[in-house]
């Protein structure tokens, strides 16, 4: 749980406002379950550094959206994340992209790389990040997604989308063609 502020404030006019499941607390105060994890280490970036020049967070977050169920896209979900809290966005944006890179290449995954995609928050500077898709997947093909803002760079992953993308590759490489003639 945390307060819808943070979400509103930082997410602008995105879909997520619309899929958040939100309530009222005991005090009256407006809350959310919370449906992505990014807008957190933005609102806490200055008690996150704590007087460090830069900083680097993994996370693995339960989040929330009220959506429509299909593969690889659920009420409840996994996110698995990394931030690089610094005042060089630019700079952090890039190493993001390499260690999102990184980590689905070191798990196998067949993916392409959007680096100029419009992200539908408005934290990211001038609304550009980028997008790590296996087509393998589908409609729901998007399994990472990032960019810069004004307090850093970093990337979500979806847990239950890598899964599935995961396999997808997995499949792909036992189903390919035999390179050795007979």
């Amino acid at each position: 749980m945390w307060s819808q502020d943070t979400f509103v404030e930082k997410a602008g006019g995105s879909e997520i406002l619309q899929q958040m499941w939100t309530f009222t607390d005991k005090s009256g105060r407006p809350c959310c379950l919370i449906p992505e994890a990014t807008a957190l280490f933005q609102e806490q970036a200055v008690n996150l550094l704590g007087g460090a020049r830069e900083r680097m967070l993994f996370y693995i977050a339960r989040c929330y959206r009220y959506e429509r169920p299909q593969a690889g896209r659920y009420r409840e979900f996994t996110q698995l994340g990394f931030e690089y809290l610094c005042a060089e966005p630019e700079r952090a944006a890039a190493f993001s992209v390499d260690v999102a890179t990184g980590f689905l290449d070191s798990l196998g995954v067949r993916y392409d790389l959007d680096r100029a995609a419009r992200r539908g928050l408005s934290y990211y500077l001038g609304g550009q990040g980028f997008e790590m898709r296996c087509a393998a997947l589908g409609a729901q093909q998007q399994i990472a997604g990032g960019g810069a803002y004004r307090e850093g760079a970093g990337f979500g992953i979806g847990l239950e989308r890598l899964v599935l993308a995961m396999s997808s590759s997995s499949l792909g490489e036992l189903n390919a063609p035999d390179d050795q003639s007979s």
